[in-house]
């Protein structure tokens, strides 16, 4: 945040054009409401010192840090991956016998992740009040102490916002970017990261499986229930397992947001979370349609990289969002970004990036953010990007020929 500052230069109370420092991964699935407020009040202290805003970002949705911590105290006070009613399967029980089949999230993001012993199940009602017990003791309740000093003293713009979702989805381990890319680790797949789980090797049982049934039996659903329903609504079978796991995202994501509105925090600084991909592919449960993203309680939220694996078509998902909210205004965010991923660096002429980020400002986004940008290098953020951000902030549109690559 300090070198925010020294780079960019104070923030200004009256610009509506700020710079922030975002604070990923806040781990309230895996740590204790203490630890977790300690991160946060960390956060805001210096944001107050250091006259930089700050943006939230909840990991509401893996678990990472599971089984990691340091002290006994430090644990959440459930661990929803050894919890039976918080976990997912990959079928229906077998009447009132749980599932014991417990499936790991594994994510191909570069190297294999395997963050947890389980994946959350969204739509299990249990779940749902840890996740918002954990959010509302670790993150809301000091967000909301600090945001109500920081409005008496006409500062309220040092909480850039709060993201309460992180890519949220149900697997599938079947489906064909899953495949290949388990075809690609020569059919053995090992966790990279993290550390605690590096080495330990995919369940070969859980190749071509669907996750969500925990989230579907826990709201009344089971496989006679789920057939009749999609047979009297001309639908196939799996169609309508589709539908009510994208319902079960969409109440969650709303029951975090409107958590964060009771406690006084605004629904243009609370964003949702998916990958956008919807508006370029067929939903699946892995990309879920952008309505998901929709609430009265929070501004949506979406990752947007049409260089990385997060393709995106910006007018349609706009024309998504309006659909889904009925207004002509839209605002979203782009919550996950980035200027560098993967050794290959995305910028390296200044009026591409301006232009491209003054796009999504112009389409109705109320924030960019862009992941791994620290600390302020050139192996980390190329100098025309940095050099694009400043003429945003200015709101200067000239750029100097010298500028314009790499100078």
């Amino acid at each position: 945040m300090s070198a925010l500052s020294e780079r960019f230069g104070p923030v200004s109370a009256s610009s509506d054009r700020m710079i922030a420092y975002g604070v990923q991964q806040l781990r309230i699935l895996s740590r204790s409401t203490d630890v977790v407020r300690r991160d946060v009040n960390q956060a805001l202290d210096l944001a107050e010192r250091t006259g930089i805003p700050v943006f939230l970002h909840v990991d509401s949705c893996y678990g990472w840090g599971a089984d990691s911590e340091k002290k006994q105290e430090d644990a959440p006070s459930a661990k929803f991956w050894q919890h039976p009613e918080m976990r997912e399967w990959d079928r229906f029980p077998n009447g009132d016998q749980l599932q014991e089949r417990v499936p790991r999230p594994w994510l191909h993001w570069g190297p294999w992740c395997s963050p947890a012993p389980a994946v959350a199940a969204f739509g299990s009602p249990t779940f749902v009040t840890f996740a918002t017990s954990q959010l509302d003791e670790g993150v809301l309740l000091p967000v909301a102490s600090r945001l109500r000093k920081w409005q008496r003293d006409g500062r309220e713009y040092l909480f850039a916002g709060i993201n309460i979702g992180w890519e949220a989805h149900f697997p599938n381990f079947g489906d064909p970017a899953m495949l290949r890319s388990i075809e690609l680790a020569g059919g053995v797949v090992r966790a990279e990261y993290p550390r605690s789980a590096r080495g330990v090797e995919m369940d070969r049982d859980f190749v071509g499986k669907q996750l969500g049934y925990a989230s579907l039996h826990w709201r009344g659903w089971n496989e006679e229930r789920l057939r009749l329903a999609a047979k009297q609504e001309g639908i196939t079978r799996d169609v309508k397992f589709q539908q009510l796991c994208y319902e079960s995202l969409h109440d969650f994501m709303e029951t975090m947001a409107k958590a964060c509105c009771d406690q006084g925090i605004t629904a243009d600084r609370v964003f949702t979370h998916i990958v956008a991909l919807a508006s370029v592919q067929n939903a699946t449960t892995i990309r879920p349609p952008i309505w998901t993203a929709v609430n009265p309680y929070s501004t949506p939220g979406f990752t947007m990289d049409n260089r990385g694996g997060a393709k995106f078509d910006l007018a349609e998902t706009v024309r998504q969002v309006r659909a889904a909210n009925g207004n002509h205004d839209v605002h979203f965010g782009v919550v996950e970004s980035y200027f560098n991923l993967g050794g290959r660096v995305y910028f390296n002429d200044t009026a591409e990036c301006l232009s491209e980020i003054k796009a999504m400002f112009a389409a109705g986004a109320r924030v960019q953010a862009f992941y791994g940008g620290f600390p302020l290098a050139a192996n980390r953020i190329p100098k025309p990007a940095l050099v694009a951000i400043e003429q945003w902030l200015s709101g200067n549109q000239a750029i100097a020929p010298e500028q314009r690559k790499g100078n």
